[in-house]
């Protein structure tokens, strides 16, 4: 833990302690004269936060609760001004710590509701919106069988406060059912079964003060196996009319939601019936989405939130914005990694504006399942979204990945997917 002496060099107006994540957000908290104290893991703290941050608080394998104790009393001492986080991990720390210390933000209850699917579907529920989802808490295998006979097949079953497409299934078949209703009995309690949603996903990505939610763009989203997704175009290719349909199902989410403050991004399928809501965060869209719209809108949403924090007008957008922007993500087969070529080749290819390699050679692959089981990405600019998402495709078939069954695997080596024909299947 880093503390250089706040009494002497925070100012008047207290302190922004922001957990989590990169420098971005510290840098453009500090670029308004705050004083910003960093909490996070050792691990996560690179000389960039040094030079971003005032003072760190580096906590290993530290609970909620810690975080809470420790930022409650730090109040008491270096007056905070409020609590903010872009990571998943901290949504609820950073809301508890500004419920506990009267900091104001978003009510808790909501990214509560927003962290916890289960209580986020019964909002909705009460709310009465249109936008929601048949779904019931599995407390036994006894609870899938009601909700197959209610809802048929195929049903989703998902951890009920997870994200990043980890974890979920498609129960199609009495085969899955049985598979799922082991699950469930291992878990009682932490999954979530939900009607399946059949139609193209869509994110929309807003940011909200005093309850009023701009919409910065919708984004197009593309998935392989197990629903994880493996591509993003900004913005979306879709008419008016189902454009103007998925920002009001997300302006209705948040307001029914409870969201007032700061980014928000909710995932949406657009099914015969209309939008309905998969989930949403109370934080930038993962996966590289919040680059894409900055490239497209010209302005970064965490920018936006540091200007919401520390009081000061919203940022304009840059001069020249693209057209459209695309990220497109490389899957390989489970194994260990042989060879890793062509990162130096795709970045080089007309539009790449970042390649983002995950995977080194000796490095194991594992099976698809959620996206950290992605091997690297690159991200595109043009005019339109059809030529960003070409050059991204493009530039991504230069890289190989060849991996090698590990050790009593029945899998034979393959080399890594065709982008094309993931986008297919």
């Amino acid at each position: 833990m880093t503390l250089p002496g706040p009494q002497q060099n925070a100012p008047a107006d207290g302190a922004v302690l922001v957990l989590g994540g990169g420098t971005r957000l510290p840098a453009a908290l500090r670029a308004h004269g705050l004083y910003v104290v960093y909490g996070g893991a050792p691990e996560e703290f690179t000389p960039a936060h040094r030079e971003a941050c005032d003072e760190a608080w580096l906590l290993a394998d530290a609970s909620e609760d810690d975080w809470v104790r420790r930022a409650t009393a730090l109040h008491q001492w270096l007056p905070l001004r409020r609590a903010v986080t872009v990571r998943e991990r901290f949504l609820v720390t950073a809301a508890r710590v500004n419920d506990a210390c009267g900091l104001g933000g978003n009510p808790l209850e909501t990214v509560l509701a927003l962290k916890d699917k289960s209580l986020m579907r019964r909002r909705l529920e009460d709310a009465g919106d249109g936008c929601a989802v048949r779904a019931r808490l599995m407390r036994d295998p006894a609870d899938l069988d009601a909700f197959v006979t209610a809802a048929g097949l195929p049903v989703v079953l998902k951890p009920r406060d997870g994200s990043a497409s980890e974890g979920i299934t498609i129960v199609r078949d009495p085969d899955g059912v049985r598979a799922a209703r082991q699950d469930i009995a291992a878990r009682p309690g932490r999954l979530l079964a939900e009607e399946f949603l059949d139609g193209p996903e869509f994110s929309v990505e807003t940011h909200s003060a005093a309850g009023r939610h701009e919409v910065l763009a919708v984004t197009e989203k593309f998935t392989g196996e197990h629903s994880v997704e493996i591509g993003h175009v900004v913005p979306a290719r879709v008419g008016d009319e189902d454009r103007a349909a998925l920002e009001k199902a997300a302006h209705a989410f948040l307001d029914a939601i409870g969201l007032t403050e700061g980014p928000a991004h909710t995932e949406i399928i657009l099914t015969p019936r209309g939008p309905r809501v998969v989930e949403s965060h109370n934080r930038p869209g993962g996966d590289g989405i919040v680059d894409l719209v900055r490239h497209v809108r010209g302005v970064d949403v965490r920018d936006l939130l540091a200007a919401q924090v520390a009081g000061a007008p919203a940022p304009t957008a840059g001069a020249d914005p693209a057209g459209a922007a695309a990220t497109w993500f490389l899957t390989a087969a489970p194994g260990i990694a042989t060879e890793v070529s062509g990162w130096e080749t795709a970045a080089g290819m007309p539009g790449v504006a970042d390649v983002s390699p995950d995977v080194a050679e000796g490095d194991t692959v594992t099976p698809l399942r959620g996206s950290g089981d992605r091997c690297g990405s690159v991200t595109a600019v043009a005019a339109t979204p059809d030529e960003a998402l070409d050059r991204a495709r493009r530039a991504l078939a230069h890289v190989v990945v060849r991996t090698e069954a590990a050790p009593g695997s029945p899998r034979t080596p393959r080399n890594a997917r065709n982008p094309q024909e993931i986008h297919r299947s």
